[in-house]
């Protein structure tokens, strides 16, 4: 079951099915999706993208000194529209240039 934070277990983000980034391992399984702006909880909201309540998360993100055993940070897909570009990081932006 998620923390109040919304982070996963590992075997909670295992059987959970969507796609998770392993920090310091083999990174993205399966593949990261092509053109997804993926943001932390806290991005979205300094970009005033807020997360809805009904929200569900597209993808987790593994958090190596995350206290254990909830380490799997939640990721929320933004469109380019609901971010302002100018404030995203090189990572943040490169997706976003996929959607062009």
């Amino acid at each position: 079951m998620p923390d109040q934070n919304g982070w996963l277990t590992r075997s909670e983000v295992k059987t959970c099915g969507r796609p998770v980034y392993i920090t310091g391992g083999p990174g993205w399984r399966p593949a990261r999706p092509e053109g997804w702006i993926l943001l932390p909880r806290y991005r979205c909201a300094e970009l005033g993208a807020h997360i809805a309540a009904w929200e569900q998360p597209a993808a987790y993100l593994h958090v190596a000194r995350a206290i254990p055993p909830n380490s799997y940070a939640p990721l929320y897909v933004r469109a380019r529209e609901q971010v302002d570009i100018s404030r995203l990081t090189p990572a943040e932006l490169a997706a976003a240039e996929q959607q062009l």
